[in-house]
């Protein structure tokens, strides 16, 4: 039986590495690419709140000194203090009024009236009692009103008005608004608002 002689050398390689040195500074960026496609539309969002459409303010001015003494024992209307407006459907009407009464005499007096808010001719719950007492060495004194309230009315047309009368028997004649005193002159507001 004939044998081989096999020889086997082995070679060792070894590599020396040099250290790493210190990381450079970064290079200057570069340009910037093309702009990419469009991407595709989103999903419309909720809707948003209502916008004010609807809405309106409409004030008057009085237009006229009344006078008004104890035998005023009915409601008489404030000249000028009357507003038509129309109301849509879905609206609030907030109506608001203010103005001046003055007493009209000296001494010891004093002037009282009742204000009330009417709507379409009839009275609402909606009544002030003013009083402008004079006082010892200032007398013809003045006192101011102003109060309101909303109403929910049906869709039209509709008509709101302040009026007044007497508000004691032993009260002296009494100056209630005017047309050109500013101190006096009685206003009517109708804002309308969507609910």
């Amino acid at each position: 039986m004939l044998r081989a002689a096999v020889t086997v050398s082995f070679v060792a390689s070894v590599s020396c590495v040099p250290d790493r040195g210190d990381v450079g500074p970064a290079g200057q960026k570069g340009e910037m690419g093309e702009q990419g496609e469009m991407g595709a539309m989103g999903e419309m969002g909720n809707p948003g709140p209502p916008g004010t459409a609807g809405q309106q303010v409409r004030e008057v001015l009085g237009t006229a000194q009344v006078q008004v003494s104890a035998a005023s024992t009915s409601f008489v209307l404030v000249p000028g203090l009357a507003a038509t407006v129309d109301v849509p459907a879905g609206t609030t009407q907030l109506v608001q009024t203010e103005g001046g009464i003055q007493c009209t005499e000296l001494g010891n007096a004093f002037g009282a009236v009742d204000l009330a808010l009417f709507v379409d001719g009839q009275p609402t719950n909606t009544i002030r009692r003013i009083v402008a007492a004079n006082s010892v060495g200032l007398a013809q004194m003045i006192a101011t009103w102003s109060f309101g309230r909303t109403f929910q009315l049906a869709p039209g047309t509709h008509t709101f008005d302040v009026r007044v009368m007497a508000g004691a028997p032993a009260m002296a004649v009494t100056n209630v608004s005017s047309a050109a005193a500013p101190q006096l002159q009685g206003v009517l507001r109708v804002t309308t608002l969507k609910q």
